[in-house]
């Protein structure tokens, strides 16, 4: 194992390298990315005139921007954002509300000239703002208005100076149309770099005359600087840099990095750049943006097995290719001879044999564009595919055994960044199966891991060269893979940070279709397909009908009668859980049948029976045997020797009770001994004893879709009117067969579909003048009997005038059955609505009981 103290996120300049693109405008808002006035958005953002959405971080460069938000920006640029607050009273303007949340911008704006009202008088704050408008404002801002006025005034006059300054450069729009926010960004990014207009006489003989002065050098403190960029932290060109962690270094001056333009900065190392200096009152001076200078650079990334072959002269020759498929020759890159030479982060003397890692790349940078690359960043990584990560021991473990990876913050000799998808992420994010592409310095001193969690699901179909087809992209297979990839392979393939194969998941091969099938044949013709007729996990009964050829238990191409063969037991076709899947014409293309694995051993890559017999089910640890029955397990309710589909059921871990005994085969018990799916052969065949009580209302007779007669129950559960179907006739009856009534208390157990399979009769009305104490299991207790005495969260009852005891309502669901009323009999209540009992009010109560704890508080009256 190697330790690793985490790095904070702005140390590594040489993260640039793992998914180097120096123009990916990291600091943009994501929805901005493809906007083409993302520079300026970039610009307005650092900032801070312009930023993305609070809650979301969208900028939203398509949306239009109101009038008082463009009040905002307008005083933002000017430097004059602090006042706002001070300035927070009633407007000039009536139509601007006392409250508005822009009054101080507004405000300021208004008292420094640049803005006004319209012709009312108005200032319209939260109509959008047209490209005249905003022109106009900005003109004013730096001072040009005696020039736009001689032009004409508004709108004109304004658009034609806007025009001759440089503020509508890229952005030219009609006058009277709704500008975008992106392009007010591209407006005002314009105008800040624009010399000003000022005043230099004044009385009779005024005049104005423009100044080398910006809104950016003078009112917001901020310079741009045009150099290479030698040193960002702990890395610098020339070796180890005396930097502090938040320090670059462009050209000869250093300087504090912000916190927004750390990720965007370490990228640029080495690079001719543009970078923006804000300096505060104190005269500290702070990098808030760097980003490449337009024309000052090239560069080229080689991946590692793009390298054809480096030759040391006077000067470093590389030769690789662009695409190895369809190329002829190689391209030549050279490399100047006193280059700068950076290894995963830390910069090295030349060493030729550097030159060819074994997984990574090459990035050469030409900062003069003479063709001869100046600096080159080395990266070679080794793949680590998370199987496990311990937070506890900050540890990760790998899938193909190699030595944990140990990132230790308290160790002070190795410094380290995770990245995924550009941003920083702690060593809890990583999930099983991302991909960990390291690359450790020469001395291990500085760990950079960039993470993958790029996948891709489908089958082997094709091999080029050293690709593979998967779902019609092409991969390659990374070093750290120690299988051998082959046609046909199925399953999840896990990619590295550079597209290539590092992992493969086979159980994701593994269909989750799982079905019961009761019945098998090759349909009558000439062209024979298989034809079976399955009870599926969501509880349908279907006949599906096969391809022209099926994979069966991973072999394909076999015909419909070889599977058919396949499925049956010394000559006979015997019911069996199945997986399977189908075409997009819903045609069944693959079968697996179970292995069977009851001798023992977990194996998640096939389709499993992993036990069968007698095992039973305790409720405190929610096992069935050894085998742990969770929410997600499916549950095949299937009467031995029942051929019937129609008598299946599809249920879940609530058919198992207490200490009972239950006849089982389980199959695809995971790792943690969690069952996949259980076929039950022995079920009661009745409600479980958790389920809620169902108070009867009415029931009528119908047919369900198959035009068979069906009950339809009308009943309150869960404290709603519902209604419920049966899946057959004669269903809800009582003990002697009789039909159930209205009053009746009832628990019910469904299929898949919530129909009705059976039921148990917890109480019949017939018999309310009978009062009982009934103990159906240790678990289910019902207490029929008069309320002797009322507390606000709990009642005494007693039982044909035997011992008191005290019931709680409190979380109890109240219902109300009034055996007088035809109509609406049953109603949902409360437990203030219990009263205590006596001769002029013949009321009792029903109390069901689950666990010691009442469910559900029946009134009947």
């Amino acid at each position: 194992m190697f330790k690793a103290k985490k790095l904070t996120s702005f140390i590594l300049s040489a993260v640039m390298m793992l998914g180097f693109t120096v123009t990916s405008f990291a600091s943009v808002p994501q929805d901005a990315q493809s906007s083409k006035y993302k520079e300026a958005i970039e610009l307005l953002g650092a900032l801070e005139i312009m930023v993305g959405d609070a809650e979301t971080g969208a900028f939203r460069p398509d949306d239009t921007i109101k009038r008082s938000e463009f009040a905002k920006v307008a005083v933002t640029s000017m430097g004059m954002e602090n006042l706002a607050d001070s300035f927070n009273y009633p407007t000039q303007f009536p139509d601007v509300v006392e409250n508005h949340w822009a009054n101080g911008y507004i405000n300021v704006a208004a008292n420094q000239g640049i803005i006004i009202g319209d012709d009312q008088g108005n200032f319209r704050p939260d109509d959008t703002i047209t490209y005249a408008e905003a022109v106009t404002v900005l003109v004013r801002l730096i001072g040009h208005t005696p020039a736009a006025e001689k032009k004409g005034g508004f709108p004109q006059g304004y658009v034609t100076v806007a025009t001759q300054t440089g503020i509508t450069k890229s952005a030219v729009a009609s006058n009277d149309s709704a500008v975008k926010r992106g392009m007010v960004a591209q407006l005002t990014a314009n105008a800040l770099v624009t010399n000003k207009m000022e005043q230099t006489n004044f009385g009779s003989d005024e005049s104005y005359q423009v100044v080398d002065e910006t809104l950016l050098s003078d009112e917001l403190e901020t310079t741009i600087v045009y150099d290479q960029i030698t040193a960002v932290g702990t890395s610098s060109l020339t070796g180890s840099s005396t930097l502090k962690h938040n320090e670059v270094k462009v050209g000869s001056d250093s300087y504090e990095v912000a916190d927004k333009a750390l990720a965007q900065t370490r990228k640029l190392l080495g690079f001719n750049v543009e970078a923006y200096i804000k300096e505060d009152s104190h005269g500290d001076k702070t990098l808030i943006l760097a980003r490449e200078q337009k024309g000052k650079n090239s560069s080229i990334k080689i991946a590692a097995s793009d390298i054809e072959s480096v030759t040391e002269d006077t000067q470093i020759k590389i030769e690789y290719w662009l695409d190895k498929e369809t190329d002829k020759n190689p391209e030549e890159a050279t490399v100047a001879a006193d280059a700068k030479y950076i290894y995963n982060g830390q910069a090295i003397s030349f060493d030729v044999s550097e030159l060819t890692p074994a997984a990574g790349s090459l990035t050469l940078l030409d900062r003069n564009r003479d063709d001869v690359y100046d600096v080159v960043f080395i990266e070679n990584y080794e793949n680590y595919v998370v199987e496990e990560v311990i937070a506890s021991s900050n540890r990760v473990t790998d899938k193909y055994g190699k030595t944990s990876l140990v990132l230790d913050p308290d160790d002070d000799s190795v410094k380290f960044v995770i990245t995924r998808g550009g941003q920083e992420i702690g060593i809890k994010d990583l999930n099983e199966w991302d991909v960990l592409s390291v690359a450790k310095s020469k001395d291990a001193s500085i760990i950079i891991i960039e993470v993958s969690s790029d996948k891709v699901t489908g089958k082997v179909t094709e091999k080029h060269g050293d690709k593979f087809v998967i779902e019609g992209g092409e991969y390659g297979v990374a070093a750290n893979y120690p299988d051998e990839i082959k046609l046909n392979d199925e399953g999840t393939f896990y990619l590295d940070k550079d597209g290539n194969i590092a992992a493969v998941d086979a159980t994701s091969a593994l269909s989750s279709n799982y079905a019961y099938f009761t019945g098998a044949d090759l349909t009558t013709g000439f062209d024979k397909r298989l034809s079976i007729k399955v009870f599926d996990k969501d509880g349908e009964i279907k006949v599906l009908k096969s391809t022209e050829k099926i994979r069966f238990n991973g072999t394909p191409n076999k015909t419909p009668a070889e599977v058919l063969e396949g499925l049956k037991v010394e000559g006979v076709v015997v019911p069996a859980l199945i997986t399977y899947e189908l075409n997009s014409d819903g045609e069944l293309t693959q079968i697996n049948t179970a292995t069977d694995k009851t001798a023992g051993g977990i194996d998640k890559n096939i389709f499993a029976l992993n036990a069968q017999g007698t095992l039973k089910y305790r409720e405190t640890s929610k096992k069935l045997g050894n085998y742990r029955i969770d929410e997600d397990t499916i549950v095949f309710d299937i009467p031995a020797g029942e051929t019937d589909a129609k008598k299946y059921a599809i249920t879940d871990y609530k058919l198992f009770e207490d200490n009972t005994d239950y006849d089982v085969f389980v199959y695809d018990v995971a790792e943690d001994y969690t069952a996949g799916v259980v076929i039950v052969t022995n079920s009661t065949g009745i409600a479980n004893l958790e389920a809620s009580a169902a108070i009867v209302e009415k029931i009528a007779v119908s047919l369900n879709d198959e035009d068979e007669r069906v009950e339809k129950l009308y009943a309150f559960v869960d404290g709603e009117r519902k209604t419920f179907t049966t899946a057959e006739e004669g269903i809800l009856v009582n003990g002697d067969g009789a039909q159930l009534k209205a009053g009746d208390v009832i628990q019910m157990k469904t299929n898949a579909k919530g129909e009705i399979e059976s039921i148990r009769v917890l109480f019949e009305i017939d018999d309310k003048a009978t009062e009982a104490k009934t103990t159906v299991s240790k678990d289910l207790v019902t207490v029929y009997g008069k309320v002797v005495k009322k507390f606000t969260n709990s009642i005494n009852v007693t039982v044909n005038g035997g011992t008191v005891e005290n019931y709680s309502t409190q979380g109890a669901t109240v219902y109300e059955f009034n055996s007088d009323k035809t109509v609406n009999p049953v109603r949902v209540a409360e437990a203030g609505d219990i009263t205590q009992y006596d001769d002029l009010d013949v009321s009792r109560v029903f109390l069901r009981i689950y666990k010691d704890e009442v469910k559900e508080i029946i009134i009947v009256r």
